[in-house]
């Protein structure tokens, strides 16, 4: 009986271990990979060519073979937002690139990986390459539009345009009342404050207009107006 169970056991460690063996390599069974923006690295048994990973997924640091190795121009790096135990692949160059299609690639990995998505090119789809070194030229847009608030007398109100654009765009105020009179902001008016921060993403800025104590006077519509050397571009919120 004992003789049986040896065996049994031997059995269940053999095929437990087997879905780590590697086969003898057959390249004629390997299945074509499809789709590999960072190009091609060899699968675990170092048989099959697979997708390398790419920029933004988790990667391996150590030997054992989990998630693959990052494709070109890209580090296999620990994250700092998450498991100490994880990696992800990160560019080797962190400058921000300016495609031939007017758009900002955070990183030349990231530009070289939209041109491998499009496929070949041809008159309908040309060929992305590389315009300059930074972010393109780019009109405002605002991203988060100030909201209509509202308070009792005497409360502090703060109303936030979020912007994105390059040059970073300069956000001002315009303050229209009930009454239909238009003041640009900031004024001679203590009880109006109007700041403006880089953030809260790269190529943005945000813009603040603060009330420091609510009252009629201040009731209206305040006009988010955000402007560069590209364009401009405004939004609004009531107060009151």
């Amino acid at each position: 009986m004992w003789i049986r169970n040896v065996v049994i056991f031997v059995f269940f460690i053999s095929f437990t271990h087997g879905e780590e063996h590697c086969e003898a390599c057959n390249n004629e069974d390997c299945p074509p990979p499809n789709g590999c923006v960072a190009g091609l690295i060899d699968d675990r048994c170092g048989c099959c060519k697979i997708c390398a990973r790419s920029e933004g997924e988790l990667c391996d640091l150590e030997a054992k073979f989990k998630y693959g190795q990052c494709g070109e121009n890209l580090d296999c790096v620990k994250r700092k937002d998450g498991s100490n135990h994880e990696a992800i692949c990160l560019c080797q160059v962190k400058d921000m690139v300016c495609g031939s299609d007017g758009k900002t690639y955070s990183t030349i990995c990231s530009l070289n990986e939209e041109t491998i998505r499009r496929g070949e090119p041809d008159k309908y789809n040309p060929q992305l390459t590389i315009e300059h070194w930074g972010p393109c030229k780019e009109g405002p847009v605002i991203i988060t539009p100030p909201k209509d608030v509202t308070g009792p007398l005497g409360a502090n109100l703060t109303l936030s345009c979020e912007v994105r654009g390059f040059p970073a765009p300069v956000i001002s105020w315009k303050f229209v009342s009930v009454e239909e009179k238009t003041i640009s902001l900031p004024s001679d008016d203590q009880g109006v404050s109007i700041q403006m921060r880089g953030g809260p993403e790269p190529l943005m800025v945000t813009g603040y207009a603060q009330i420091a104590s609510l009252d009629p006077s201040y009731t209206g519509v305040y006009h988010c107006i955000a402007s560069n050397s590209e364009g401009q571009a405004y939004n609004f919120a009531q107060v009151g």
